[in-house]
């Protein structure tokens, strides 16, 4: 489940943050992502530690971190599927002849949400994925519907609540096509 930015809270919260490395996550670096899982989603929607080590052994290469300063400030993960949409069963496995690609998690630390953070990583992801997953045809991913506007601006295509229920919201279902 894509979410990770909350509503505006003053300050500089309006500037763009361009700036940051972007790269895979090493598995040391899982933990501090999980944290950050945590800290962003409520307790039934946070994924495990253990879901986020298994997505960072599995699909590595689709797990990416936003570092400022060597600081980890956000990230993102997906994995593949079979199917062709997000599936209760693709937040759990990782199918590697899968052609669709699963976000799951675009998480920001508090501090450093809406700067652009979200945004960069969602558009180096997409770059990641043409680049060494030529065979994708789409990248699905659920979201509240508070974060609809994040994902639009990002090039998705919203369409329409999702059957996965994970937690007590709705969650919408957004995609890119990559054809």
């Amino acid at each position: 489940a894509a979410r990770g930015l909350e509503k505006r809270s003053g300050g500089s919260a309006g500037k763009m943050q361009s700036e940051g490395e972007i790269r895979t996550l090493s598995e040391e670096e899982v933990a501090p992502a999980w944290a950050l899982e945590v800290a962003g989603f409520p307790p039934e929607e946070a994924a495990s530690l253990s879901k986020l080590q298994y997505r960072q052994r599995e699909a590595g290469e689709l797990f990416l971190g936003n570092f400022t300063n060597g600081k980890l400030v956000g990230f993102i993960c997906g994995t593949q599927s079979i199917a062709d949409h997000l599936t209760q069963r693709s937040m759990e496995v990782h199918e590697s002849a899968g052609t669709t690609i699963c976000i799951h998690s675009v998480c920001v630390d508090q501090a450093w949400r809406r700067r652009g953070v979200a945004l960069s990583l969602l558009r180096h992801f997409l770059e990641v994925v043409r680049r060494i997953r030529p065979t994708a045809r789409k990248i699905c991913l659920i979201c509240h519907q508070q974060l609809l506007p994040l994902y639009t601006k990002a090039g998705f295509t919203v369409l329409g609540p999702s059957t996965v229920i994970h937690g007590p919201d709705a969650w919408y279902e957004c995609a890119m096509n990559l054809n």
